[in-house]
């Protein structure tokens, strides 16, 4: 009875040492929310995406300041010429060559105007050209002071123009879900390195605590066969135990360092250590809510919508190409030329012009016929793929959800049966130590332990994963009940 106390008491000893010793090592922890919501923002990948981000803000900037007026100057002070030219005498059709030696030099400023109604465009200009002919030595000046334009499509310019301005916006709402679905998918990508990293720290934890285990267990065994207590069978076997379980360890220390590395180089931090999630998602999410939120953020639906926009203004361009048109173009200035720079801009001449051309289509075989049919097509197909699409996209979110819903009730089970694995492999431990149980009785719980937290894990990576990948759908965090547009985006920039 005293020598199975004694044996009882150095087993809890020297596991108890062994923890003890384990749990001094100082090592940096992160968390999981760390790497996701902070880390994973500030890695190489998400500034790639930034930059990218701001590329396409700055590009709609551009197109909304394109309809605001524009001003332009443009001066060419030297386009000197030295030459021999053949000029044709206007009287007598003659030809003969002439001395050109020349400088002619040029400013002008040009404002101009885009109209959004009607499509057209307004400009306003002033012109100043200066000539001087070395050859007779002989200056002069031509002006344009004033000069005012105006031209246009005659039909279909505004609603053209009009469809071209709701895609664009359109467009930038894309760019701003496609933002957050990238930055989305990225935490993804982080949250995935970090699972591994987790079941690398549980592996490498659960065959230390393993290897321990065996070898406190191989000293008993080696006491209780030198007793008569085992068979050298028994012992063997306890000896095999011990030494898979410390090929296991070597094993999931390798595996450990590499995902901690891995980790580490996306992040682009130093290598830490991390820690097991507690759970802090919800329960469970409401499809209705889930599909609310992805018909009003995913950038996939909105894609969806910029095609059949586009689609729309395709079909409008071939009926307009298909029919009488035309272009009008308006102009009036005034003008002189004069010997000096003053005479120039005195008693100036008043110019105007009115140009008006049409397209007649009347005779193409068919062709324009055949491309407006063409286009029809085209804007059918893309309102019935765009349903197709939809529905398909509606059920990957069902899927998603009911996911993430069946996830988390394995999450508890699996938690909960790890925890009783623990505890009956401690209680076999003791058994062992006092004799009442075999060594075949501790591999079979070793066993048992070790798929508890094969099952643990899987749980735990199932439910983050099939949070995130809805969080991404949706561009929701349904933790914290606001859209990611308003953490990735309007806290950024």
């Amino acid at each position: 009875m005293k020598q199975r106390f004694f044996i009882f008491i150095t087993l809890l000893a020297s596991l108890f040492v062994s923890r003890v010793a384990y749990s001094q090592e100082a090592v940096q922890t992160v968390t999981l929310d760390e790497v996701v919501n902070v880390l994973s923002l500030k890695s190489s990948a998400a500034q790639i995406e930034q930059l990218a981000f701001q590329s396409e803000l700055l590009q709609f900037e551009n197109y909304k300041k394109g309809y605001l007026p524009s001003l332009s100057f443009s001066f060419n002070p030297v386009s000197f010429n030295r030459s021999l030219r053949l000029l044709q005498n206007p009287t007598d059709g003659s030809y003969s060559y002439v001395d050109d030696y020349s400088n002619n030099s040029s400013a002008g400023i040009t404002v101009r105007q885009r109209i959004g109604l009607t499509g057209g465009e307004l400009n306003v200009s002033s012109n100043l050209n200066y000539l001087n002919e070395f050859s007779s030595d002989r200056n002069s000046f031509s002006t344009t002071p004033f000069s005012i334009g105006y031209s246009q499509q005659l039909w279909g310019g505004g609603k053209q123009n009009r469809l071209e301005k709701e895609i664009e916006y359109a467009k930038n709402k894309i760019a701003i879900k496609e933002y957050c679905s990238k930055l989305s998918k990225i935490q993804q990508q982080a949250l995935g390195l970090f699972m591994a990293a987790l079941f690398g720290k549980m592996e490498q934890d659960f065959s230390r605590q393993t290897m321990l285990n065996t070898d406190t267990l191989l000293q008993l065994a080696e006491i209780k066969l030198k007793n008569g207590h085992i068979t050298e069978y028994d012992y063997k076997q306890i000896e095999l135990q011990a030494a898979n379980a410390r090929y296991s360890y070597e094993k999931a220390c390798q595996s450990h360092v590499a995902a901690q590395e891995r980790l580490a180089v996306f992040l682009g931090t130093d290598k830490m250590e991390v820690t097991i999630p507690t759970f802090d998602v919800p329960f469970a999410i409401d499809p209705n809510t889930a599909l609310l939120y992805v018909k009003q953020n995913n950038p996939f639906s909105k894609q969806l919508e910029i095609q059949q926009l586009e689609a729309e203004r395709n079909l409008y361009s071939a009926k307009l190409n298909s029919r009488f048109n035309g272009n009008i173009s308006l102009n009036y200035g005034v003008n002189k030329y004069a010997d000096t720079f003053i005479e120039a801009y005195r008693n100036v001449n008043t110019r105007q012009s009115i140009v008006v051309g049409f397209q007649i289509p009347v005779f193409q075989w068919g062709i324009n016929r055949n491309r407006l049919r063409i286009a029809q097509n085209s804007y059918e197909t893309s309102k019935i793929e765009r349903e197709r699409r939809l529905r398909e996209f509606e059920n990957e979110i069902r899927e998603a959800i009911n996911n993430y819903n069946h996830s988390v009730k394995l999450w508890q089970t699996a938690e909960r049966a790890y925890q009783l694995a623990q505890e009956q492999s401690a209680m076999l431990v003791r058994k062992f130590s006092l004799g009442k149980v075999s060594a075949y009785e501790l591999t079979n719980a070793q066993d048992q332990q070790n798929s508890a937290l094969q099952r643990y894990y899987s749980a735990i990576r199932d439910t983050y994963d099939s949070y995130f990948t809805l969080r991404t759908m949706a561009l929701y965090d349904f933790k914290r009940n606001v859209e990611l547009e308003e953490i990735l985006v309007k806290k950024q920039f």
